[in-house]
């Protein structure tokens, strides 16, 4: 987690810094880009890492390596987008053998694997500290929505499964960086706060997580 929070720190130090540059470097031209005269438009798509949190730590505490992240922007003059953003998150853990009684009464032997699936379904509100046309980009974003929650707990063949569509938060802060003014292709990284309100059986308290993504953006008009 010590590891997770130098990353969170750093993208933060990089965007400082970069929003800096841009500030003395990005200065608008005499003839103004059409991507600060329109609402354009950008697609981005992430491999990301995720940390558990909170109530979700206590059934999974393990980093989960699965997961991607697909938003789409619609960017107005004025540096803020609305958005949507979706993708796929999943976390398993397999615990050894074990007995394990149940509220029937009934007693089992077996290895236990947790499982948890999230697909997000958020909409988005970004600022953005340099213009639509910059080459570098930081950025700060609120999401909210819902998301689809799959908790499979396996004993075995047997299984305890509860699947939910419940409220989900997500504030984020990243950085977008297309190398050149105006350029469309660029890359982006980002670390996001998600909090879903979903319990279950072993999973108290709600379903946070921090994750950290990293992949590519492209933008248009």
């Amino acid at each position: 987690m010590n590891r997770i929070g130098s990353i969170v720190a750093l993208l933060s130090v990089l965007a400082t810094g970069a929003w800096a540059q841009n500030q003395s470097n990005d200065e608008y031209t005499a003839f103004p880009s059409p991507y600060q005269e329109y609402v354009t438009f950008s697609v981005s798509a992430h491999y990301a890492v995720a940390a558990p949190l909170g109530g979700q730590q206590t059934y999974i505490d393990k980093i989960s390596p699965t997961n991607f992240v697909l938003q789409g922007e619609w960017l107005f003059p004025q540096r803020f987008s609305l958005g949507l953003k979706t993708g796929y998150q999943y976390n398993q853990n397999r615990l050894p053998r074990g007995t394990y009684q149940f509220p029937s009464g009934e007693t089992l032997s077996a290895v236990q694997t947790r499982t948890l699936t999230t697909i997000p379904a958020l909409v988005t509100a970004s600022y953005y500290f340099s213009d639509n046309a910059a080459a570098v980009r930081p950025y700060v974003q609120l999401a909210g929505g819902g998301a689809f929650v799959d908790y499979t707990n396996f004993f075995g063949v047997l299984s305890d499964q509860s699947s939910r569509f419940k409220g989900a938060v997500a504030p984020a802060i990243g950085l977008k960086f297309y190398g050149r003014r105006e350029q469309g292709l660029g890359a982006e990284v980002q670390a996001q706060y998600q909090h879903v309100f979903f319990n279950y059986a072993e999973l108290p308290n709600s379903s946070p997580s921090l994750l950290i993504s990293a992949g590519i953006t492209y933008r248009w008009y």
